[in-house]
């Protein structure tokens, strides 16, 4: 909920995805009223959907910038960044510990913010198996009957109509990946590189 580009989580995603080769443009930022950023916090999360929408479609005009984009979301940031996931360039979605359990989940309304992710999207979802805040039965819940697979090595998405949820579960790990972050990045970059080799082929 906290919104900060400064969360250890994004800084271990953001320093990974700076030194690969197959990424362009690596950009984080702080929600409305978090940091350096004005305004203030949204109850629902209404006006941080239309930044992070805003923020994307500002990216995809920059000179030299990026022609797709591939969204990552943390926690709350994960539902965030699924209404963006709706932007014709986004080609690819990556979701760590988005929060489906519990009362927090209801109050949230997790469920109505992932279920924004397009069909055909290619999308990856990353979570502990000792999350506090979800579990992997809530969370194969929100996708469905949709493919899963504990620790799998193979990341690439098919092509298809509708494309399932790849599912990561990583084992001994809580909501915070203390200890785990790198190799959690790591997870998130490899999918994110395997999805630009398939773009690259069409």
């Amino acid at each position: 909920m906290g919104g900060c580009c400064d969360d250890p989580i994004v800084l271990s995603i953001f320093r990974q995805a700076a030194r690969c080769q197959d990424v362009q443009t690596v950009v984080r930022y702080n929600q409305r009223g978090v940091g350096a950023s004005s305004g203030c916090k949204s109850l629902w999360g209404a006006q941080d959907m239309a930044d992070a929408t805003a923020l994307c479609q500002h990216i995809l005009t920059m000179h030299n910038g990026p022609t797709h984009l591939h969204l990552v979301g943390y926690s709350w940031g994960a539902c965030v960044a699924a209404h963006a996931a709706q932007l014709q360039h986004v080609t690819a979605f990556v979701g760590i510990s988005p929060v489906t359990g519990g009362l927090a989940s209801f109050f949230l309304r997790t469920r109505r913010h992932l279920s924004q992710l397009p069909l055909i999207l290619p999308k990856m979802l990353i979570l502990g198996d000792r999350d506090q805040f979800s579990s992997v039965a809530s969370l194969q819940k929100v996708f469905g009957s949709e493919q899963s697979g504990k620790n799998q090595q193979d990341l690439a998405v098919p092509q298809t109509e509708h494309i399932p949820a790849c599912f990561v579960i990583m084992t001994d790990c809580d909501h915070f990946y203390i200890n785990q972050r790198k190799e959690m990045a790591e997870k998130v970059l490899q999918f994110c590189s395997k999805q630009f080799a398939n773009q690259t082929k069409l």
